[in-house]
C-alpha cells in the first residue's frame, strides 16, 4: 500500500484536533514543516500499518509538545492506513509520552 503524497498532520489536544504540519511522504522519505518548525525522517509501510520516525527542529517560537519545550526532538509515529487517512500514536523518543495523531491525504506527490 502506497502512502506517497502530501498529508495534513493533526494531533489531538485538550480542545480537539490541532493542525501541526504539512508532510510530504515519498518512497520512504518523510519531510514536514509548519511556520516554526521542520522535520526530516523516514517511514516504512507493512500491510496497512505505517511507522514513521522524524527529527524535528524548531526555528521560530518553540511550542510545548509531549510535556517538553525542546527545540529538537526525535518522534515516532505508528499508525494504521485507512483509505486517505492514517490514525495512530505519536511518541517523543526521550519522554516516552504519546499523543493521538491523524494524517489526511491532501494530494498526490507528483
Amino acid at each position: 500500500m502506497s502512502v506517497n503524497g502530501i498529508w495534513k498532520i493533526e494531533m489531538l489536544g485538550p480542545y480537539g484536533w490541532e493542525s501541526v504540519s504539512t508532510a510530504f511522504l515519498e518512497d520512504g522519505r518523510y519531510l514536514s514543516s509548519s511556520q516554526d518548525h521542520y522535520a526530516v525522517g523516514s517511514y516504512v509501510v507493512t500491510g496497512s500499518l505505517v511507522k514513521m520516525t522524524a527529527a524535528t527542529h524548531s526555528h521560530g517560537q518553540v511550542r510545548t509538545m509531549f510535556g517538553a519545550r525542546d527545540p529538537q526532538m526525535v518522534l515516532s509515529f505508528d499508525g494504521e492506513i485507512s483509505g486517505d487517512q492514517i490514525n495512530g500514536q505519536a511518541e517523543d523518543k526521550a519522554a516516552k509520552y504519546s499523543i493521538t495523531f491523524r494524517a489526511t491525504r491532501l494530494a498526490d506527490i507528483s
